[in-house]
């Protein structure tokens, strides 16, 4: 029923000493065959949506040990489409991101964190990011349709035919309200962390530069298209089921972003 609303050994020290439950999709990773090949991005888009958590204990569960319970319990599920590529082929992939509070060693400066549970991707190339940063990429199968109202992100069960999860936006022309764009300026600048052989790595964030994420398109329409909406999810009552475990509150915001730049990923 859908409810609205490694493999190595290093990989188990890392579960045991520094992490939680591995995610469920990883009996389905193995090594790449083909070579890595840096990525490099010039066009994608995506959708994105930030959902309160009802079930505070197993979302704890899911912090790993290296981190700490963060006062503000959110959850953060996106789909996007890496559709154009200067190298590496295109591909697909979806995350599902809790916020985490990292304290640092003695003397460094304590942050927030995306820390991601799970991320599917469509391509053998793009689980490279499991092995050399310690993304916890599974090879799946995920789509995202666009219309110009509506927008749906589907990410299916790594090694099954059935979604694993279902977000839909529906576009909406009305202005942000101030409690909104609040939101948007504390979670944008939050930062995406990997644990790769104990230590942690800082990917940075879409947001937080010089200018607000509802500015971007104003500031350089060029380079980035947004449009705001209600969102919708729907995900089965499986208890491996991430969203399922941590029972989702109601929607804060989501988004569709589209973005023309060049870029590669490379830790901070």
């Amino acid at each position: 029923m859908i409810k609205p609303a490694g493999i190595f050994i290093a990989s188990l020290f890392i579960v045991i000493f520094y992490g939680c439950t591995t995610d469920y999709g990883s009996q389905y990773v193995k090594p790449p065959e083909r070579k890595a090949i840096k990525h490099i991005y010039r066009e994608q888009d995506k959708i994105v949506a930030y959902f309160a958590v009802n079930n505070i204990k197993e979302y704890q569960k899911l912090v790993p040990n290296i981190f700490h319970l963060p006062s503000k319990h959110l959850c953060r599920v996106s789909v996007i489409d890496f559709y154009d590529m200067e190298s590496g082929p295109p591909y697909l992939e979806s995350a599902i991101d809790i916020l985490v509070h990292y304290p640092g060693a003695p003397g460094v400066k304590e942050t927030l964190g995306w820390y991601c549970l799970v991320m599917p991707v469509t391509t053998e190339e793009a689980l490279w990011g499991r092995f050399s940063w310690g993304f916890n990429k599974v090879r799946g199968k995920v789509v995202l349709e666009r219309n110009e109202l509506k927008y749906t992100g589907t990410s299916f069960t790594p090694g099954k035919q059935t979604p694993d999860f279902r977000l839909n936006l529906e576009v909406k022309k009305t202005e942000l309200t101030a409690a909104q764009k609040s939101f948007l300026d504390f979670v944008s600048p939050i930062p995406a962390l990997t644990i790769k052989d104990g230590k942690i790595l800082n990917w940075g964030a879409t947001g937080g530069g010089k200018y607000k994420i509802y500015e971007l398109e104003k500031a350089a329409p060029q380079i980035w298209k947004l449009k705001f909406g209600d969102c919708s999810i729907e995900y089965p009552q499986d208890p491996r089921n991430y969203l399922s475990r941590m029972d989702l509150g109601k929607v804060i915001i989501g988004y569709w972003l589209k973005q023309r730049y060049k870029y590669s990923l490379a830790p901070k």
